[in-house]
């Protein structure tokens, strides 16, 4: 439903901070869905794709953060930092995944479903930023931040 609204005409469409901004938003919702796929892998082969995609969601929305200005919309430094957890996982090769990053996985899914639904509203059709959803961006990205913090960090 959500990339049928994306996807169809708009008379927005000439606007290219909207369509930057849908790249953005179709981006975060391919990461949305890989993850859904990855809470369920059992090791780091199948993790390239996910690796990608966040990378792509990231790489995406750092460019709409340049273009809007990033005292008014929030970077996402999570998305960034779950890059480099998958890249850790997949240092030492294809291999099971331990209980602990199989947990992290299921709970940066739930996270990027939270940060995908946030982002879906972003932005008013006059193409001002919304706040509240800047701020759930945000807190989501600061979730994310924080599971993948205590896998880097364990007390």
């Amino acid at each position: 439903m959500q990339l049928y609204g994306m996807l169809k005409p708009s008379s927005a469409g000439s606007d290219p901070l909207s369509m930057l901004y849908e790249v953005a938003q179709f981006q975060i919702s391919l990461w949305q869905g890989t993850m859904q796929e990855a809470k369920r892998y059992e090791s780091t082969a199948p993790l390239n794709k996910v690796k990608l995609v966040a990378y792509s969601a990231g790489y995406a929305h750092e460019r709409l953060v340049r273009a809007v200005g990033g005292d008014r919309l929030a970077p996402l430094p999570g998305l960034r930092r779950f890059v480099e957890f998958i890249t850790v996982l997949q240092i030492s090769g294809d291999r099971l995944l331990t209980d602990l990053e199989q947990k992290v996985l299921e709970q940066a899914a739930a996270i990027a479903a939270q940060l995908s639904d946030s982002y879906a509203g972003l932005f008013h059709s006059s193409g001002k930023i919304i706040g509240s959803r800047n701020e759930a961006l945000q807190a989501a990205d600061q979730r994310l931040d924080e599971t993948l913090e205590r896998y880097f960090q364990p007390e």
